[in-house]
């Protein structure tokens, strides 16, 4: 679909089908098969209209052979990768964080290895069917077999390329730079401007329309709001002469029949229009939550503390890209949750997370289930530390506050003299650091 049939749709409408391409996995192998498919027709043909031998000569027998061993032989290598995958998807969510599942499904490199080994597959019978047909006993598909040769090579490296990933793609270390990365992402789209010097201003007042502020309820099926048409809403609320707000954060649980915005002021406002500009699903996403990037990282870092696995090394490597992610939300601006057009006036106002919420969502999990283990407290008061040097002077008690719990805690956990003073002691490596 070009950009001016997705021009056509709605922005929901837009989302939800760029979600559901990036979530599904069967359609890039669909894909695949598809133009196998094409070419397996129109490849033997091409080569007995021309004639001509492009490639390798091969006799009937060994061309029957081969292709007849490629295509058993692909479709139970396919059947035994995806099993292989399947295995790793399992260990993957399971040892890091169940929300961790979509990042695998959303890997082209699965996606595009599937494709090719189904299509190698496809390709293989359809060319077989045309060795020694009934018209023409004479006629074998040199070049169409050649090709078929080429699929088979590229569908080995691929195999190759997909084990490496995958392998390499179930290390915490990789685990954490993929959320890290993605995070950034996220927190740089979503927070653009840098912090101001003077702190973050107060929030602007709403205009006042006789009777209060008028309700939009929310009319589909109750999910996880995800998503919202910024400059949608803007450009609604200008034309209306009125102010947007929305009164569902993002991430959070949206329920039919509860009121999802408010319009301040007298202008009309097409509510359906409204409705259209939010997108729900059945789990968070982390294109305007970064939040969330936060969240999928403390998961990591409390299944690591957790009894049945006992890690506190895991939980340092989360830790490691939290403190990275916390430096780059402190130099951000985040209050107040408005966007202003281009005369000034608030048009869009919507709940938005503060400084201390993110480092409640990033640490707090941490420090009450890493309570017992000397590396992580060590670990966390050297990350608080250092972003209290880092974080300008406005965001400062809040990192104190959170230095203050985790005296508290390691008071409380640790007993003896010697293991209070070693929990107490700032170490970036948790164990380790040299002094």
């Amino acid at each position: 679909m070009n950009g001016r049939g997705l021009g056509l749709l709605s922005w929901r409408t837009r989302w939800e089908l760029i979600e559901f391409l990036r979530n599904s996995i069967w359609i890039v192998p669909a894909a695949f098969v598809l133009v196998a498919m094409v070419m397996g027709v129109l490849l033997p043909d091409l080569d007995e209209r021309t004639g001509v031998v492009i490639g390798v000569d091969y006799g009937a027998s060994a061309a029957q052979g081969m292709l007849g061993a490629m295509a058993g032989g692909m479709i139970t290598f396919t059947g035994f990768v995806f099993s292989i995958l399947l295995l790793a998807v399992q260990f993957g969510s399971s040892q890091f964080s169940p929300r961790m599942l979509r990042r695998f499904l959303r890997d082209p490199t699965t996606k595009i290895s599937l494709g090719m080994f189904m299509a190698t597959f496809i390709y293989a019978l359809l060319v077989l069917r045309t060795i020694e047909p009934v018209s023409n006993k004479d006629f074998i598909p040199d070049f169409s077999v050649s090709v078929s040769i080429l699929m088979l090579l590229v569908s080995m490296f691929l195999f190759l390329r997909l084990i490496s990933q995958t392998t390499q793609g179930l290390r915490v270390a990789a685990v954490v730079k993929i959320v890290g990365d993605e995070g950034t992402r996220a927190i740089s789209g979503v927070y653009p401007e840098p912090v101001p010097e003077g702190g973050e201003a107060d929030p602007t007042a709403l205009p006042v329309a006789p009777g209060g502020p008028r309700a939009v309820t929310f009319d589909r099926d109750p999910g996880i709001l995800q998503s919202i048409d910024h400059r949608g809403l803007v450009r609604m609320a200008r034309e209306a002469d009125v102010a947007i707000e929305l009164v569902t954060s993002i991430g959070d649980l949206t329920v039919t029949g509860s009121p999802i915005f408010r319009i301040h002021g007298d202008g009309e406002v097409d509510v359906e229009a409204l409705r259209r500009s939010v997108a729900v699903g059945d789990e968070r996403n982390m294109r305007q939550d970064p939040a969330f990037v936060f969240r999928l990282l403390a998961d990591i870092s409390s299944k690591a503390l957790s009894p049945g696995v006992n890690d506190p090394t895991t939980s340092v490597q989360a830790l490691d890209q939290i403190e990275l992610l916390l430096r780059l939300v402190a130099g951000r601006k985040l209050l107040p949750g408005e966007i202003v057009d281009e005369d000034g006036a608030v048009r869009l106002v919507f709940p938005a997370p503060s400084w201390q919420d993110f480092l409640s969502i990033a640490l707090d999990e941490t420090r009450l289930f890493g309570a017992d283990s000397i590396q992580v407290m060590r670990r966390l008061r050297a990350l608080l530390e250092d972003l209290l040097k880092a974080v300008p002077e406005f965001r400062r008690p809040a990192v104190e506050n959170q230095i203050a719990m985790l005296e508290a805690s390691v008071e409380r956990s640790f007993i003896g003299d010697a293991d209070l003073i070693s929990a107490g002691t700032r170490d970036r490596q948790g164990i380790g650091s040299p002094r």
